[in-house]
């Protein structure tokens, strides 16, 4: 005999979201470190980005001391966003032609370079603006490859699961590098 019984039917709340299959811990923005090569790029990326903007913004200070000019300094802020401008397509592009760490690599020490012989030239008083001008496009030049193979490298170090956060992270630390960059270098040139 066919029990009359009837089933009780659970239907969920209104109020309660269906668990998804990502749990609280695969969404959290901090888990690309979870990584040990990802936490050794993010702390380099973080240096160097920091290394960047403080020369970026000592240049552009030093065009002003040098000439007392807003104009000058404006045309040498051109000078280093020319290059990204008109050949960032082609940079983006290399990058993705040549292999990332190699094309990081050495964008970064050429980018250590162009500081270095500033540094150099501010210490034996040769700098000169025309020279500073060209550093500045020379800079603007190598950061159009720059941006693009540090960016992406981040998610070459971390599992597909994990670009996301790679990403935000990335962007967190690029924007920490740049103000903490520009701070360094108006404490350096004051100094």
């Amino acid at each position: 005999m066919p029990s009359t019984a009837r089933r009780r039917v659970v239907l969920p709340s209104p109020r309660r979201r269906p668990r998804t299959a990502a749990t609280g811990e695969d969404r959290a923005p901090w888990r690309a470190l979870r990584h040990r090569d990802m936490r050794w790029w993010s702390a380099a990326n973080m240096v160097s980005n920091a290394g960047t903007w403080m020369q970026l913004t000592a240049q552009n200070l030093l065009v002003l001391h040098l000439t007392g000019s807003a104009a000058a300094t404006g045309l040498s802020l051109s000078a280093q966003a020319a290059p990204g401008l008109l050949l960032g397509l082609a940079g983006g592009a290399a990058v993705d032609a040549w292999p990332r760490r190699l094309t990081a690599s050495v964008s970064q020490a050429l980018l250590a370079v162009v500081g270095f012989v500033t540094a150099g030239l501010v210490f034996t008083d040769r700098l000169t603006v025309p020279v500073l001008m060209v550093l500045a496009a020379v800079t603007g030049l190598i950061a159009t490859v720059d941006a693009p193979a540090c960016a992406l490298l981040g998610n070459d170090l971390v599992p597909s699961k994990d670009v996301p956060s790679s990403i935000a992270l990335g962007s967190m630390i690029s924007g920490a590098g740049r103000v903490g960059g520009t701070a360094l270098a108006g404490v350096v040139v004051s100094w």
